[in-house]
């Protein structure tokens, strides 16, 4: 083997997997040049091969495992978190409705169960009777536990009843009675009425006959009889 066949051999062989008796180490041991460079050959495999297993790997499959670890952990905490908060939500909203909204609705007549002891609240319009009036004649008949009535202040003709359904209908049914009937005491003519009637009257009679009119004379005072002794 010459040279050229030697550096031809050395380019696509390792010198790891030359063994001694090849053709190449016979030529290096008897060639100065070749066997230098052989050797420099050898100490570049021992280099390279030495500095890829210094390397260290970019993930190695231990940490791999500890992060899949941790971030399944961590999906499981959040998907418990996002349902533990969506139940503590529930609760809060269930004890708010149960303690301030269900009574509020069940206090305005909106919601809760439909019984005869159930308070509601209801205006009654009044064209006749005053609402102090109306009070007094309903009185008797709004007596359960939390019923009322209320008058204004402020002159308007109504009455505010709180009562049960029955209560409601019966003093609405009493106070509609009373002022549809035409003899009601708040349908007779006050004392001031009559004064005015009276003195429309007095008017007319003075009030002047226009001209051309027919006068008619009054009737002649009857004569009067004594009487016959028998």
């Amino acid at each position: 083997m010459n040279c050229q066949e030697c550096l031809a051999e050395l380019s696509t062989a390792s010198l790891r997997e030359m063994q001694a008796d090849s053709a190449v180490m016979q030529h290096c041991a008897t060639c100065p040049d070749c066997a230098g460079l052989t050797t420099r050959l050898r100490e570049l495999e021992y280099n390279s091969a030495s500095t890829l297993n210094n390397l260290l790997p970019l993930t190695s499959p231990l940490s791999l495992a500890e992060t899949s670890a941790t971030l399944s952990r961590r999906r499981r905490v959040g998907r418990l978190v996002v349902i533990m908060s969506g139940i503590v939500g529930a609760i809060i909203v269930a004890i708010v409705a149960s303690t301030m909204l269900v009574p509020q609705a069940i206090w305005n007549g909106i919601a809760g169960p439909v019984s005869a002891t159930a308070l509601r609240t209801e205006t009654i319009q009044l064209s006749c009777l005053s609402p102090e009036q109306a009070g007094e004649i309903i009185s008797p008949y709004v007596r359960s536990h939390g019923s009322v009535y209320y008058t204004p202040s402020s002159g308007i003709s109504v009455i505010t009843v709180r009562g049960t359904a029955q209560e409601i209908q019966r003093s609405r049914d009493l106070l509609l009675e009373l002022e549809a009937d035409p003899a009601a005491a708040c349908r007779r003519p006050t004392g001031a009425d009559v004064a005015d009637v009276k003195r429309q009257s007095a008017e007319d009679a003075l009030r002047p006959e226009l001209a051309g009119t027919d006068v008619r004379p009054a009737p002649a005072p009857r004569p009067k009889v004594a009487p016959t002794g028998n």
